[in-house]
C-alpha cells in the first residue's frame, strides 16, 4: 500500500498525539479483507504540499506506485481557494478572505482551474497500474472553516464556504471517477449531508488535521467502499 499527498494522511504526532492514522487503520482492514499482509509506504508530506507541487514531483513516485496493490491519494487541502494568499483574487483581510468576493462564480472558476491538474494526477497514477488489480482510492476535502473559532464566521459566510467546497469536491471526485479511482466522500462524512455541520471533535487542536475520531471516520468511509478488485 502506497500513499501520496499532503499532511492529512501524514498523521504527525504534533497534530494528533498518540493517534493511529486512517492510513494504518485502512491497511489493517485491507489485510483482514484479503488475508494478505499489507506493508505501508506512506509518502505523504507535512510541508503544506499543494497539487501543483505534487505534480512537479510526481515522476519520483513512479516506482513505488507502479508496484503498489493499494494506492491512496490525499491532496485536497492546501490548494483549495479559501487557503490561497488572495482568495478569489482579493487580498486577505485580517488573515481571512474578503467574503464579498467569495461566490458561486469564484467556486466555479477555482474548480475549473484545478480540474486539468487533477486529471493529470489521477490519469498518471492509474496508468502506472493499468491492467493490474489495484485498489485505487482518493479522499476529498472536509470543511474546516465552519466552526473554526478564530474565523468567527457568520451563517452567511458558512454558506459561502459550502458553495466553495461543493464545487471543489464535485470536481475532484468526478475527475477521480473518470480515471477509475474511487473517491471517498470525507466531506459529507465530516460535515453532514448538507455540508454545514461543524467538525469539532473530528479535528485536532489546530482545527485542521484529523483527531483520532476524525481518523476513525475517514477509515470508515474508505472501508465502506469495499476492497474490489482484491477482495
Amino acid at each position: 500500500m502506497v500513499v501520496i499527498g499532503d499532511s492529512i494522511p501524514y498523521n504527525s504526532p504534533d497534530d494528533c498525539s498518540g493517534c493511529t492514522g486512517f492510513v494504518d487503520q485502512y491497511a489493517a482492514a485491507v489485510g483482514a479483507a484479503t488475508g494478505e499482509h499489507v506493508t505501508v509506504q506512506n509518502l505523504s508530506q507535512h510541508t503544506g504540499l499543494t497539487l501543483p507541487q505534487l505534480l512537479d514531483e510526481l515522476d519520483s513516485f513512479e516506482q513505488p506506485l507502479s508496484a503498489a496493490d493499494v494506492i491512496v491519494v490525499g491532496i485536497a487541502h492546501n490548494s483549495f481557494e479559501l487557503n490561497a494568499d488572495a482568495p478569489c483574487g482579493r487580498p486577505l483581510i485580517n488573515d481571512t478572505p474578503d467574503w464579498s468576493a467569495v461566490d458561486a462564480r469564484c467556486a466555479t472558476d477555482s474548480a475549473t482551474k484545478y480540474k486539468p491538474m487533477y486529471q493529470k494526477l489521477y490519469s498518471q497514477v492509474a496508468s502506472w497500474r493499468d491492467g493490474q488489480p489495484t485498489i485505487l482510492r482518493t479522499i476529498n476535502r472536509y470543511n474546516d472553516w465552519i466552526g473554526y473559532a478564530d474565523a468567527d464566521l457568520t451563517h452567511a459566510q458558512d454558506l459561502k464556504t459550502k458553495t466553495m467546497l461543493d464545487a471543489w469536491d464535485t470536481m475532484l471526485c468526478a475527475t477521480a471517477t473518470a480515471n477509475g479511482i474511487v473517491c471517498a466522500d470525507v466531506y459529507h462524512a465530516y460535515n453532514g449531508p448538507d455540508g454545514l455541520k461543524a467538525v469539532a471533535g473530528l479535528l485536532g487542536p489546530d482545527y485542521t488535521h484529523p483527531s483520532q475520531l476524525g481518523n476513525d471516520r475517514i477509515e470508515s468511509v474508505l472501508e465502506g467502499l469495499g476492497y474490489a478488485p482484491l477482495a
